[in-house]
């Protein structure tokens, strides 16, 4: 080929935004926030054409740095339980877990979300997984949340399976893995269509959910009528990907206009020392989020462009113990997940004003079979409960556990005999994960699964090291414990009415991503 027939290394805007498939407005906002691989010369933008290859392949972040180099280098492994499983200091590849990052990152920052992981942690697990086994992955996630994992496979052309029992998560986490289908410039008229709506009327044909209580209104009366004018627009579209579209922005930002917040459990603004609300602009606040939506679909599409076949995502709203059988045995190259952690944050009534606002749910019994399906239970659902007995057989668990049953009797359910039926349960369901995901995973295939440590009644469960002995008494080879992150120290969070007891020591919360391998011959499922 001649010199002036090659294809520009230096590529302009226009150039650029046609390369990976975006408008030219998308690709310049992106250029103006440092969030893609860009140089200004003068009052114009210029990208190489090889920096964007590897920015959409996800090797390479929007400061031109290589991700795989950002790593800390790996620590002395210290052992954790002799001789099979080490502890290791973050090293490269294994990334903080903290979901606040991606509060920037497209489709991440659509739902704001306490339980979720960051995409960079994901990315790393990938990159280590597709080094051992190159091609496209079949990548699954037991506990999608609103589908961290998945969009990550999905933007390196990997296939992705999910399973959230929350409805709220499982909604956004649908919306999000379809973006590749979407029409953006249907949805950029329906944004008008709604601004229109919500300028133009006054009066609703939707109502309040009546089976809904707070103990505050949840919002004032200006904002409850913006509210069931903006439900009335969602509810007359027919098409079900807008409708799902705008009941994830409303229900993203809802929060923010009501006279409750994330403290980080959702509680009365009153009783965190601020303000109610009494007037708020809805419309504004959801077309806001709507307009990410439509930047980062247009992203999405273009990332996702030069894969051929396209990647297939399947999203199952409920349990994974429940569903299981939608995954063919032997199918998972690589599991990557985060499990609800034994700290009893109640994640179900944590959305209870987007389950029941988005119609997701009609009375408070509607909620009672999610939480009696969700891992680990809660405490509020089995402290009352007969005696739940510890199936598995690890002698340390079961002497702390022991402990913390001994812990305040005065209290009844309410001490540390109904704690322990919290554990005892947590970690019957531990066993039951990995169990059950073992016969799905492929020979030699990767699973990393993010935990913590917590703290019960003053007592300290090592959890992270507790789910590995389970997880290798299963079946698993337990490859190696990453420490990913420290989370909090100090006795503020420790001496919590969940955690209330007596800490004679200064304890480090952290997270651990605990790697594990399928062994070579895994046993059919039963």
């Amino acid at each position: 080929m001649r010199e002036d027939h090659k294809p520009h290394e230096i590529m302009t805007l226009s150039e650029a935004a046609k390369f990976i498939r975006v408008s030219e407005k998308t690709l310049g906002e992106r250029a103006r926030r440092g969030r893609i691989p860009s140089q200004k010369v003068g009052r114009e933008w210029r990208f190489l054409r090889h920096a964007l290859e590897e920015w959409l392949s996800g090797r390479l972040e929007a400061n031109g740095k290589p991700r795989l180099a950002e790593g800390v280098a790996m620590s002395k492994a210290t052992h954790v339980r002799e001789p099979e499983v080490q502890y290791e200091i973050p090293f490269a590849g294994f990334r903080d877990t903290a979901f606040t990052e991606n509060r920037d990152r497209s489709l991440h920052r659509w739902v704001p979300w306490i339980a979720g992981f960051s995409a960079s942690f994901v990315d790393g697990v990938l990159d280590k997984v597709a080094a051992r086994t190159p091609g496209r992955l079949t990548v699954l996630d037991p506990f999608a949340g609103v589908g961290t994992t998945l969009i990550e496979a999905l933007k390196r052309g990997h296939d992705a399976i999910g399973f959230e029992i929350n409805p709220y998560a499982a909604l956004a986490c649908k919306a999000k893995v379809g973006a590749a289908g979407y029409d953006v410039r249907e949805l950029k008229d329906k944004v008008r269509d709604f601004q229109a709506h919500m300028a133009g009327e006054s009066k609703t044909n939707s109502r309040s959910p009546a089976g809904f209580a707070s103990r505050v209104p949840f919002f004032s009366a200006v904002v409850e009528l913006q509210v069931l004018l903006a439900l009335d627009f969602i509810q007359a579209q027919d098409k079900t990907w807008i409708r799902d579209l705008f009941r994830v922005a409303i229900g993203s930002v809802m929060v923010s206009f009501s006279n409750y917040s994330y403290e980080p459990s959702l509680g009365t603004r009153a009783a965190a020392g601020k303000p109610n609300i009494e007037e708020a602009d809805v419309a504004h606040a959801v077309v806001e989020k709507l307009d990410e939506f439509i930047e980062d679909i247009s992203f999405f599409q273009g990332a996702t462009a030069r894969f051929d076949p396209k990647p297939t995502a399947q999203v199952y709203h409920g349990s994974f113990f429940d569903l299981v059988e939608k995954v063919a045995d032997g199918s998972v190259d690589a599991l990557i997940t985060s499990p609800p952690y034994l700290n009893n944050y109640h994640y179900i009534r944590n959305t209870r004003p987007q389950m029941f606002w988005l119609g997701m749910a009609d009375v408070p019994s509607d909620l009672k079979e999610m939480e009696r399906k969700s891992f680990g239970q809660f405490w509020q659902t089995v402290r009352s409960g007969p005696r739940v007995e510890l199936t598995p057989d690890i002698e340390a668990l079961s002497e702390l556990i022991k402990q913390l049953r001994k812990r305040n009797p005065e209290k009844g359910a309410y001490g540390g005999a109904g704690w322990a039926n919290y554990a005892a349960s947590y970690f019957n369901d531990c066993e039951r994960f990995c169990r059950t995901a073992l016969k799905v995973m492929k020979p030699g295939g990767i699973a990393v699964v993010v935990i913590g440590n917590n703290i019960l009644q003053g007592i300290e469960f090592p959890t992270d090291r507790f789910f590995s002995e389970i997880a290798e008494k299963s079946g698993f080879e337990v490859v190696a414990l990453h420490e990913v992150r420290s989370k909090r120290t100090g006795n503020s969070i420790l001496n919590s009415s969940v955690r209330s007891g007596t800490v004679r020591q200064r304890t480090k919360l952290y997270e651990t991503a605990v790697e594990l391998r399928a062994p070579a011959l895994i046993p059919a499922r039963a």
